[in-house]
């Protein structure tokens, strides 16, 4: 039988919030209700109503956090390197990120990229700004520098993908990794 938490003394939206973040690593997003969250933290479905409005109000607010902690990460990783270091780093720290919290980066890599909501389609967009002002540094164009991004991200994302599902096993991935994205590098320094 589970052991219930503790009740809290206090709900706020932000502890709720901050709950939901912990129990995505956890539990995964698929788990992530109303009841399983209020159960984590000692209380009742119906009282998580009174700070959020529905589901999905929790789960569009966990992936804007999450979004907003990742453009924080990539913006401290790469300030005051040079371009090539930059890469390295902003790349080292998303696949840090995507293995030490995999379920906000599944939140993250669920998340629709367009839609009807334009503050959440305003932050996704916001997630390119630190890479693209780095792919910048090598001489790229706005457009360049935006698509130089995508490929970025594209390769970032299906080598965590890779890795975390297990089709890497035996694989010294920290050398594939490091081959790979100074191979992006080179890339960008040739265009």
């Amino acid at each position: 039988m589970a052991v219930r938490p503790a009740r809290s003394a206090k709900l706020s939206r932000e502890a709720i919030v901050n709950a939901a973040l912990t129990f995505l690593d956890r539990e995964g997003w698929d788990a992530l209700t109303i009841n399983a969250l209020a159960h984590q933290l000692g209380t009742k479905g119906p009282s998580l109503y009174n700070h959020v409005h529905s589901l999905d109000d929790l789960r569009r607010t966990v992936r804007m956090r999450v979004v907003g902690d990742i453009i924080d990460m990539l913006t401290t990783v790469g300030r005051g390197r040079t371009p090539d270091d930059a890469v390295m780093v902003m790349a080292s720290a998303y696949r840090s990120y995507a293995h030490h919290h995999p379920g906000r980066y599944s939140a993250f890599t669920r998340m629709p990229l367009g839609g009807d909501d334009p503050e959440f389609t305003a932050a996704t967009h916001a997630a390119a700004e630190p890479v693209i002002a780095v792919l910048s540094a090598y001489g790229l164009d706005d457009e360049a520098a935006f698509y130089a991004a995508l490929e970025f991200w594209s390769a970032m994302h299906g080598f965590v993908l890779l890795e975390m599902t297990g089709v890497m096993n035996g694989i010294d991935t920290d050398a594939v990794f490091t081959d790979m994205v100074m191979r992006l590098a080179a890339g960008m320094r040739s265009r």
